[in-house]
């Protein structure tokens, strides 16, 4: 935690997209800085984005009535998110995609570079395909598939240290998709230091 938090004692909220439940849990954040408190919004929120910022706005309030220090860890997952967080004075994880944040800058963009195409994957996508993409987007009709799908050439599962074994699951995806499959391991390092840049 920083000096001007440790000598103050105020609490610093992270409001962070469970998709980073896994990251956070790994790094301990919370044994190592006592005055850091985590809160989780659910995944399925970016299938509807208005009540992804209503639910981002219910939680800010909420931190600001207990007088708490707020830091978002979010993508842009939804339009204006980095305008949203100036104005109600909440600190934003540098970062794009949540992909981007599970590996890295440098090594996200070498991956956009090295092939076009790239459809990424995590454990929480994996796990609600239907859900999240399957039946919003009809993918069981084969002209959507192609229609959603016909720019991509891979899946890339962006595997995370806590996950179960996915990489059936994934082939499966892969192969309804007609699309390869690769599988690259998260690397929490950046992550954690523009956390703890910001902490």
């Amino acid at each position: 935690m920083s000096n001007i938090l440790k000598k103050t004692g105020n609490i610093t909220r992270v409001i962070a997209c469970a998709v980073f439940k896994p990251a956070l849990e790994y790094l301990h954040l919370e044994d190592r800085y006592p005055d850091l408190r985590l809160t989780y919004l659910p995944s399925d929120l970016h299938l509807r984005s208005q009540g992804l910022e209503k639910r981002l706005l219910k939680e800010i309030a909420a931190a600001k009535r207990r007088n708490e220090r707020i830091i978002c860890l979010c993508g842009e997952c939804f339009p204006g998110i980095d305008d949203f967080c100036q104005r109600h004075t909440v600190i934003k994880v540098p970062g794009h995609y949540c992909y981007e944040m599970l590996l890295g800058s440098e090594r996200f963009r070498q991956l956009i570079d090295e092939k076009a195409g790239t459809y990424f994957l995590e454990k929480d996508l994996i796990l609600n395909f239907k859900e999240y993409c399957m039946v919003p987007l009809e993918l069981h009709d084969e002209e959507m598939r192609k229609y959603c799908f016909e720019r991509y050439q891979r899946l890339l599962y962006v595997r995370q240290p806590a996950d179960p074994d996915l990489v059936p699951q994934a082939s499966e995806l892969a192969e309804f998709l007609e699309l390869s499959l690769e599988i690259r391991d998260a690397d929490y390092s950046h992550l954690e230091k523009k956390l703890i840049e910001l902490l």
